[in-house]
């Protein structure tokens, strides 16, 4: 008996042990003094969400200090601004550390910081915006290099640099006496930045910033990528987004138009989450995004189930104007290039247009019996006498002996109800939009399935 008890008890201590120092590990780092962030390649969508959770677990450890490496050639504006912007809000001293280069946004990063160190042989600068023209690089516009002229300026003179230097990284037209001439890009060497005030001093390491910052005897902790992170990364291309959109809108639609068991409109829903999750977390996305959506939803069912039925009007046009408007706010902001804002209307305009045609084909093709908005309208159109031989001397209702027909509102019309002709009790829909139970009536349309109606003048 106590052979087989010890072997068992041994190996819940070797497991106990495994746990205790996964815990150990766990707590040791989340002690960590300095947190150390890494850029390396182009800033995309995906490195936002990456700094925003390194400073967020920073500032939960109480860490001392966040050193941001950069070996960046630039990247998306839009997603720099984020990081800027959580770099600034952070109560934790910050430090950047251009290992090589920091050009374009990734400048804009290193200013954000309180402190800049640069590797030697290190460059930083060449910021002015671009457009991509097919294989052409060609300059943005003057409204554009502004803007980001102002915002490298404020970036500066908020962590006490010169703010001079930083607009000349930006606009070519900015002089700046014994340093940058008319027409001229702004880019330093290490040593040109050290001299000008931009960066602190050269470091050959990361322990050298360390040293040189009175941080060598403190821990640090190097924060890794996630995969959330290459999940955002990939979630925000242009052209996924844009089947995020079409997929989601189709599919939501879909489930409103033919009854089943939801797999449309979960799949709708998850492509949709999917979209603004991830454009969220990058800083674009916002509540009036949502709004928006969800309000073009609601004049778009009005429009259906409640206006016209079938017909699309002002509602459901407006509903599709703010569909794409939120689609639209959701992938741009600010200091979004105008190539990517060009390329956030194509896909939202591509979506939107998918999803209609999808949806007037489904309406022309598909039988009426399977058309779920037909729950509310359609049935009984379909089911009852207003499809059926008129009373007992068998007239079509689709004849054209129903115009002028007159009779009474059976029920209340909002605007879609029943009305009564004689002995006959069919499906209409009001012209005027509401008229009360009782109320004279006349058919003044007879389109086989429907029947619109007016109130009846009496003489």
């Amino acid at each position: 008996m106590f052979v087989r008890i010890f072997p068992y008890i041994g190996g819940m201590i070797n497991r106990l042990g495994i746990v205790v120092l996964l815990l150990l590990g766990i707590s040791l780092s989340l002690c960590a003094d300095v947190w150390v962030l890494t850029i390396d390649g182009e800033i995309g969508r995906g490195s936002a969400t990456y700094v925003r959770r390194g400073v967020a677990d920073a500032e939960e450890a109480r860490a001392t200090a966040i050193i941001l490496v950069l070996s960046t050639p630039g990247g998306y504006l839009d997603a720099a601004v984020t990081i800027r912007d959580q770099l600034l809000d952070t109560t934790i001293r910050t430090i950047a550390y251009v290992d090589r280069e920091a050009f374009s946004a990734g400048a804009l990063l290193a200013l954000a910081c309180d402190s800049i160190y640069m590797a030697p042989g290190g460059v930083i600068g060449a910021a002015t915006p671009v457009v991509i023209e097919g294989t052409n690089v060609v300059t943005a516009s003057e409204k554009e290099i502004a803007a980001t002229r102002s915002l490298f300026a404020a970036t500066a003179e908020a962590t006490g640099k010169p703010a001079d230097l930083a607009e000349a990284m930006v606009d070519p037209d900015i002089v700046v006496p014994d340093v940058i001439e008319a027409d001229k890009l702004l880019s330093l060497t290490t040593q040109e930045a050290v001299t000008l005030g931009i960066a602190v001093a050269e470091a050959g390491t990361l322990e050298a910033v360390l040293a040189d910052e009175g941080l060598a005897a403190e821990t640090t902790l190097r924060f890794q990528s996630r995969v959330v992170d290459q999940i955002v990364d990939t979630l925000t291309i242009p052209w996924l987004a844009a089947v995020l959109i079409t997929v989601g809108l189709v599919g939501l639609f879909i489930e409103m138009l033919i009854p089943g068991i939801g797999v449309f409109g979960i799949v709708g829903t998850l492509c949709l989450a999917a979209f603004f999750w991830a454009n969220f977390l990058v800083g674009l996305a916002g509540w009036e995004s949502i709004a928006f959506v969800l309000g073009g939803f609601f004049a778009v069912i009005l429009e259906v189930f409640a206006f016209t039925a079938v017909d699309f009007g002002l509602a459901g046009l407006a509903g599709l104007v703010l569909i794409g408007l939120g689609f639209y706010t959701a992938m741009t902001g600010p200091f979004t290039r105008s190539q990517d804002a060009l390329t956030a209307v194509a896909a939202v305009i591509g979506g939107v247009f998918v999803t209609i045609v999808v949806v007037v084909i489904l309406l022309a093709r598909l039988p009426k019996t399977r058309l779920r908005f037909g729950g509310v309208i359609l049935p009984t159109a379909i089911t009852g006498r207003a499809f059926s031989k008129r009373g007992q001397g068998g007239a079509d209702s689709s004849g054209p002996g129903w115009v002028g027909q007159e009779g009474v509102a059976a029920t209340d019309l909002r605007p879609v109800g029943a009305g009564l002709f004689g002995t006959q009790r069919i499906d209409v829909i009001c012209e005027e939009g509401f008229l009360e139970k009782g109320t004279p009536i006349v058919i003044t349309r007879d389109e086989g399935y429907r029947k619109a109606v007016q109130k009846r003048e009496i003489s």
